[in-house]
């Protein structure tokens, strides 16, 4: 039952309709808890366009919640005999009253019967996280029987449900799902994309462009699986990315829209790329094959998570009310905001001191002084040592080793994702991701982080971030280290020493460093490493 739409675009329709009475009837946490959205006309006539070209006899909403979408097939005269399942009670009732004739299930669709086959599949499941659900392993196990691929248990629920509405496709028959965008670039994704590819399903894709928010009461993103079962393996993927502010009210509409980008995407190329967001939008940088990938130059490891940052971090004035010995705490950055450049150093952290921001961090070693062990009784007597991450560290209040990094990467990102060299040598939370090079010079480290945070490499990091609604980012540490970049260690060292004396700049007083130079040093140096391999090929 979950979908894209926004209240305000369906206000009319919602006055007297069951959507209405099942969300004045629920709270928006209990909708946000089952993934209960409800989809808007526009896409569930996509995917009804989907699949009544195969004239199905058979349809079936696997969480019909309140019959949207079976309602938009029976208006159309689509189908004749029609299932439905949910788990909900109220949206089960609201939908026996909609629809006529259609056979309803107070089911969970994952643990229905297999034997079960249909003409034609029509779904909106259910988007929940994985610590929101608890999935019986048996049915997690089966599902990974039935794809042949080993599903991650941090995956979406929606993912069990795509493996399973295949599987109970007729030979021929089609189906239309719509999820979030997220499985085309989160890890969790990797064996789903496998499955669909390696069978032939994905026929069609719908993306639609992550900067708007495309779920009401919900940051998720959305895209459309157009599935077409036993048509055999394509050569290609046709994709469909409508940009933002555009809307498509029929599959034709959406093939033939001039403000769509239409892609015919190589099936080998699909299955060589961990993430695909870059690639449907038309961002993807060329690839140069004169390039390394980032974890030849660097090892990673998220930011410390201390699972209570206001007990843990504290400003200089918390501390010193406690008694606590700054000298005795960890330098450390709780919030990317703190960061102001591209370059951490001494200075940018004694500001942060005296303007009384967090930074440092209690993490008591050796023998105990009385203020930190008045400290430890205060934070057991606020039950900290029952949170997640105290609980399971074998002593409660030491804080997770980490080295304090000489590059960071942030976590998130709008528009740019942002590189930093720490030469404070300060340590930070999980804002940042610590980066720790391999035998790399200062001079070397700097002109990395320089080249990262250019607007060439830029697009090739875009390849490997995660997309959220708003068009926010994330990256992964182990995303960092499939970035391809130029081998800077072979870089020309007049080139090296350009790169690095660009982010050693001095930025104070309102100055900003020179894009321009930067891209072209990053061109420049791209260019040398694309000649020097083409005439090593001749």
């Amino acid at each position: 039952m979950v979908g894209l739409t926004s209240l305000c675009e369906q206000e009319a329709d919602l006055q007297l309709s069951p959507e209405a009475r099942f969300i004045e009837a629920t709270s928006r946490r209990q909708r946000k808890q089952r993934g209960q959205f409800f989809t808007p006309a526009s896409y569930a006539n996509i995917m009804v366009d989907w699949i009544q070209t195969v004239s199905p006899s058979t349809v079936l909403d696997p969480a019909v919640g309140t019959g949207v979408l079976i309602n938009a097939c029976q208006r159309r005269s689509i189908g004749c005999a029609f299932t439905g399942y949910d788990i909900d009670p109220l949206a089960l009732e609201l939908a026996e009253k909609r629809l006529q004739g259609a056979a309803l299930c107070h089911q969970d669709f994952l643990a229905s019967d297999q034997g079960e086959r249909f003409d034609a599949i029509i779904a909106n499941p259910p988007y929940i996280i994985h610590r929101e659900y608890d999935l019986d392993p048996q049915i997690a196990g089966h599902i990974d029987q039935l794809s042949g691929q080993k599903f991650s248990r941090q995956s979406n629920l929606y993912v069990y449900f795509v493996v399973k509405i295949c599987e109970q496709l007729n030979e021929g028959g089609r189906a239309a799902i719509i999820i979030p965008a997220e499985w085309m670039s989160a890890n969790y994704g990797q064996p789903l994309k496998a499955y669909l590819l390696n069978n032939g399903l994905l026929c069609e894709l719908v993306t639609i462009d992550c900067a708007g928010h495309a779920f009401a009461d919900n940051m998720a993103t959305a895209s459309i699986l157009l599935i077409e079962k036993g048509s055999g393996v394509p050569e290609s993927l046709q994709s469909h990315y409508i940009p933002v502010g555009k809307v498509a009210t029929s599959l034709a509409e959406l093939q033939y829209d001039p403000d769509v980008v239409h892609q015919s995407l190589p099936t080998d190329v699909l299955r060589s790329r961990k993430k695909w967001d870059a690639m449907i939008s038309r961002s993807v940088a060329p690839r140069a094959e004169s390039s390394i990938k980032l974890g030849d130059l660097v090892t990673t490891k998220r930011g410390i998570a201390t699972g209570a940052n206001s007990f843990f971090l504290l400003s200089r004035d918390e501390a010193e009310q406690h008694g606590l010995e700054t000298e005795r705490m960890d330098r450390c950055i709780g919030k990317a905001a703190q960061v102001a450049d591209i370059c951490f150093t001494d200075a940018d952290f004694d500001m942060l001191v005296e303007a009384g921001q967090a930074c440092f961090l209690f993490n008591p070693k050796g023998d105990l002084t009385s203020a930190e062990a008045d400290y430890i009784r205060r934070g057991e007597c606020e039950g900290i040592p029952l949170k997640h991450g105290p609980r399971t560290k074998k002593i409660w209040y030491a804080a997770e080793t980490r080295e304090p990094a000489p590059i960071w990467a942030s976590t998130f990102g709008r528009g740019r994702m942002r590189f930093v060299h720490n030469a404070a040598r300060v340590k930070a939370l999980t804002c940042f991701h610590g980066l720790y090079p391999k035998d790399l010079t200062v001079r070397q480290i700097r002109a990395l982080v320089a080249l990262l945070n250019s607007d060439v490499m830029q697009h090739r990091i875009a390849e490997h971030v995660r997309r959220f609604a708003s068009g926010l980012m994330k990256l992964e540490p182990r995303d960092i280290l499939d970035i391809e970049v130029p081998d800077i260690r072979l870089a020309p060292p007049e080139i090296a020493e350009r790169l690095s004396d660009w982010l050693e700049g001095d930025c104070s007083d309102g100055k900003k460093r020179k894009e321009a130079e930067l891209d072209h040093l990053a061109i420049t140096l791209l260019q040398h490493f694309d000649d020097l391999w083409m005439r090593n090929r001749e």
